[in-house]
């Protein structure tokens, strides 16, 4: 009967243990990387949260963008801001755009902007929406950049499309996000 007992008692100890360390790492995770990264897009004026995703070695938040004017001074604050919660996770924020016929605009012409980014030829991509705005008819077609993207804004009626394009990819590519 004693042989009995001892093994069911340490399985109910083992049982209890991982169900503490586990339970202790999710709550960990939820309050002290997943609430504040909630609190922070929360503030946003120019994005809202669309889908947040919390790995063991990554953070994946993906926005949909409200006020595209006020969103490259966000982006860069909510980047560095994520970057200081997660300390060491690879960060991924990207951009929840809608399939729609702009989005088809930016597949069509992604490769003149990243040329242009790749070659350090910004001044050009401001000609390229230009272009871009008469020839397929958009309302909007804006540019902004930073000291680390550049943000491209496209809309024409109630179908927009927004894209930021690092400009200095750390694998020597550059990909855009959007």
């Amino acid at each position: 009967m004693q042989t009995r007992r001892k093994p069911l008692t340490v399985m109910l100890s083992l049982i209890a243990t991982l169900a503490v360390l586990f339970g202790g790492w999710f709550l960990y995770q939820k309050m002290e990387v997943e609430e504040p990264i909630r609190q922070l897009v929360g503030q946003m004026k120019s994005a809202q949260l669309a889908q947040l995703q919390v790995d063991r070695d990554q953070v994946s938040i993906m926005l949909q963008v409200t006020n595209p004017d006020a969103f490259p001074e966000e982006y860069k604050h909510l980047s560095q801001s994520v970057g200081e919660i997660v300390q060491g996770k690879q960060v991924d924020i990207s951009i929840r755009n809608k399939d729609s016929q702009v989005k088809q605009v930016w597949t069509d012409g992604v490769f003149a902007i990243t040329e242009a980014v790749d070659l350090h030829q910004y001044s050009r991509i401001p000609v390229l929406l230009a272009a871009w705005k008469q020839q397929y008819h958009l309302d909007d077609a804006i540019t902004r950049m930073d000291d680390t993207n550049v943000y491209v804004y496209l809309r024409r009626g109630t179908d927009d499309f927004y894209a930021v394009v690092p400009r200095f990819a750390s694998s020597g590519e550059v990909t855009a996000n959007g």
